[in-house]
């Protein structure tokens, strides 16, 4: 009979890792069997590929909405990794030995499924109006310490320093073996109290799962040697012999029960980062890029635990980023931390500093006892930015091959990084260059990332440029991150490219769409991101809700939407010939329904504002709409005594900045407007509607300000008062040269030195003045609580 070798492990361990490979070295093993998706073996020789480099992730997904995904990590450190690669470098067999991916998927569906109707139970806990969420697989009971906290408890240091101190620490395999037989019957211990829980249930299988196939290796060549490669918790449970029972339970859920037949598999790259976020469940890694290090220094050392190695490092890496980044760091200062650091660790009985006792040490003499002046230094030391990346070939979508090849072609591969980077695009033809795909290699980058930005990867963001005028630039926020990956994978569903995919998704969306407004947008997008598959669809889309009773506010957005498009000309090199028909319709469509749509309360009018804004800028622009109408339309609504006054007063400042009304007209209506017998508040709305266009054409014409102040001299005490307020948040959107400009037409009015003026209230108050002023301020203090807004 061949040997069968149990080793015990914490996943993304060095010790572990180390160690592994030094049992396998001396076992020279047949077959290694692996905790891991018995279903995706195909995925290690492209996981241990030469061009690989970690760390990366094994995707498994579901092949139909709502999309499920389950992720199996991996870094250079890893232990299974590294059982892997041996096995490859040696020509021996490897298998991964726990349930299908198809049955995780099944079960965390299930979790999910009673996790929601856990929320939905009357017996959720109420907090404040809102349902707490209950621990996933609790079953609704109150949620219990974790066997992490469990083991905290009990040696009083917290779990992760407990870990470094025990075990990084260890000398040799046989050390090692040993201390994780021990922590691997403790934690099956701590948890035995949840025996009866589902998640318990699911464990339970696994093990089941894996007995069988250790069971079945040994059938296929009884005379092999086998080391099985399973978490500590686990070691125990698969070390039993295979039974009946285990193979009932297996053949039933491999039958179908938990189980996603229609799911697929890929490979994808993963960062550090990520890999410390998802260090909740115990077997990940805080501080990977520490792990690195730990990993890196003991085979260095030969095997050796290189623990005052690693602490030399990490410190001597959290000076050295200080110093770069113009902060104070001496040698000096590594010097007394790493003596502190070893005093930390002796008194917690640690031979090596852990983590902890490092970053202690760095707070206490690099950074002086603060944190915050070296948190990025510590950030960067124990997790880092490092990025892993998968070969062509490798990956298993159309889509995220189509993402690789995309950004080589692109020339875009720097931006595939965890740090946030920024891209300026200009997308006129370079007459500088030769090549066609160079000439317009900007604006392929803008279909692309518009592209992306449909599917809603999270790769890029577009930031507001600085100037508005410039429809040929394009400025982008970039930053990669795992979830970029699933979201990519997922977008596999939607078409084997991300072409293809944007299509679907932008028609999924028109045909969901319940407005002229959303249908437009649609429509612009598909043209920022070049799909012309989609333009077509979208112009009939649109058409067909502005055929329905739409609110003018959404026929103004549209018609905003549909400008910007048509400004960008042929910079995009689209087809726009259906547009303008299309601006046309709807520009006449606003026009007969403005004034009627007008007559609103304060509320709507907010909601309509901008229309009136975006569609009489539109008019400017574009010659084909017919300006005369809009003018005539814009005429009528300043002249109507039952408009809004904030539309009314809107419509007569987009006259008067375009000379469109004369000033004998302008004046006039600012006279019925600004009449003593209408009410304050309206008169205040309709100055500020007024003044909402162009405050430079307000302020040039002194007969404005006149009448406006002959209108606040008019007004009584609690007059004014009302109309003040409405003033004040009209005025507060004026620059402080144009106050002073407007402060200085007042001043003329009055027959006052502007000069004088000035000098005077910039002067200090005498002491009547100023008590005079406190008696003020004491008395309306008094009366707020009496005062009534009127809104």
């Amino acid at each position: 009979m061949g040997k069968i070798t149990y080793f015990g492990i914490r996943h993304l361990s060095p010790v572990c890792a180390y160690y592994l490979r030094e049992l396998l070295q001396n076992e020279e093993p047949g077959l290694v069997l692996i905790e891991g998706p018995s279903d995706l073996n195909g995925l290690m020789d492209g996981l241990v590929s030469e061009e690989a480099e970690l760390p990366a992730a094994i995707l498994a997904y579901t092949k139909e909405p709502p999309v499920e995904t389950v992720l199996y990590p991996f870094a250079e450190f890893s232990p299974e990794y590294q059982a892997i690669l041996w096995a490859k470098e040696k020509g021996v067999k490897a298998r991964f030995i726990d349930l299908p991916s198809s049955v995780e998927l099944g079960y965390y569906k299930e979790l999910r499924g009673r996790a929601e109707e856990e929320m939905r139970s009357p017996k959720s806990i109420d907090k404040g109006g809102g349902k707490e969420e209950p621990d996933s697989g609790s079953s609704g009971q109150d949620k219990k310490t974790s066997v992490y906290e469990q083991i905290e408890q009990l040696t009083g240091i917290p779990h992760d320093s407990f870990w470094e101190y025990t075990f990084e620490g260890c000398g040799s395999g046989e050390e090692l073996a040993a201390a994780m037989d021990t922590y691997g019957a403790s934690l099956r211990e701590f948890t035995e109290a949840d025996k009866d829980s589902f998640k318990a249930e699911h464990e339970e299988l696994r093990e089941c799962h894996m007995r069988r196939m250790i069971a079945e290796a040994v059938l296929e060549d009884p005379d092999r040697s086998i080391v099985v490669v399973t978490g500590a918790f686990h070691t125990a449970a698969v070390k039993k012999a295979y039974s009946e029972d285990d193979r009932k339970k297996t053949d039933a859920v491999l039958a179908g029960k938990q189980n996603l037949k229609d799911c697929n598999a890929t490979l994808m790259p993963y960062s550090y980062y990520r890999l410390s976020e998802h260090s909740g469940y115990g077997a990940g890694a805080k501080a990977p890029n520490y792990f690195e290090i730990l990993w890196r220094c003991r085979n260095a050392s030969g095997g050796a635990p290189g623990g005052d190695m690693a602490a030399s490092e990490y410190l001597t890496r959290v000076a050295a980023y200080q110093r770069l980044h113009g902060g104070m760091a001496s040698s000096a200062q590594v010097i007394e931390a790493l003596r502190l650091a070893n005093e930390l660790a002796a008194m917690n009985g640690g031979k090596y500093p852990a983590l902890a006792d490092l970053r202690s040490s760095a707070i206490t003499c690099i950074g002086e006892g603060s944190f915050a002046e070296i948190a990025v230094a510590v950030a960067n030391t124990e997790i880092g930015t490092r990025i892993g990346q998968m070969p062509e070939g490798t990956v298993c979508t159309s889509v995220q091959e189509d993402f690789l090849r995309q950004l080589k072609v692109l020339k875009l591969e720097r931006f595939r990084s965890s740090e946030r980077q920024e891209l300026d695009l200009d997308l006129r033809e370079n007459l500088r260059v030769k090549s066609q795909e160079a000439a317009f290699l900007d604006l392929n980058r803008s279909f692309f990332l518009h592209r992306m930005s449909v599917l809603q990867t999270g790769f890029c963001t577009q930031e507001r440029y600085r100037q508005d005028t410039a429809t040929w630039a394009e400025k982008w926020s970039l930053q990669w991150t795992p979830e970029t990956e699933i979201r990519i994978v997922e977008a596999s569903l939607k078409g084997d490219t991300l072409e293809e995919a944007a299509v679907t998704v932008l028609g999924e969306k028109l045909r969901a769409a319940e407005n002229v407004k959303q249908t437009s947008e649609i429509l612009a997008k598909a043209l920022e991101a070049g799909l012309t598959a989609c333009v077509r669809e979208a112009i009939y889309a649109v058409q067909n809700s502005a055929a329905g009773n739409e609110a003018i506010q959404d026929v103004g957005c549209a018609i905003g939407d549909l400008s910007m498009t048509v400004r960008f000309g042929n910079i995009r090199r689209m087809d726009l010939s259906g547009i303008e028909p299309l601006m046309e319709r709807l520009f006449l469509k606003f026009c007969l329904n403005l004034r009627k749509e007008c007559v609103c309360d304060e509320a709507a009018a907010k909601e309509i504002l901008p229309a009136l804004a975006t569609v009489w800028d539109a008019v400017q622009i574009h010659e084909f709409l017919d300006k005369e109408r809009l003018v005539h339309a814009f005429m009528e609504l300043a002249e109507d005594d039952m408009a809004n006054p904030l539309l009314s007063g809107f419509a007569c400042g987009a006259l008067a900045e375009r000379g469109d009304i004369d000033a004998e007209k302008l004046y006039s209506l600012m006279e019925r407007h600004l009449a003593k017998g209408m009410p304050s508040a309206d008169g205040a709305y309709w100055f500020e509607g007024l003044a909402e266009k162009n405050h430079r054409a307000l302020i040039a014409r002194l007969g404005i300000w006149e009448h406006l102040a002959a209108y606040i001299r008019s007004l009584d005490e609690e007059e004014f008062r009302s109309a003040a307020i409405c003033l004040r948040r009209t005025f507060s959107t004026f620059s402080p040269a144009e106050k002073l400009d407007i402060a200085e037409n007042i001043c003329e009015i009055f027959g006052v030195n502007a000069t004088s003026a000035a000098a005077y209230m910039n002067g200090t108050l005498t002491e009547e003045e100023s008590k005079a002023v406190h008696e003020a301020e004491q008395s309306a203090i008094g009366d707020v609580d009496d005062f009534d807004f009127d809104i």
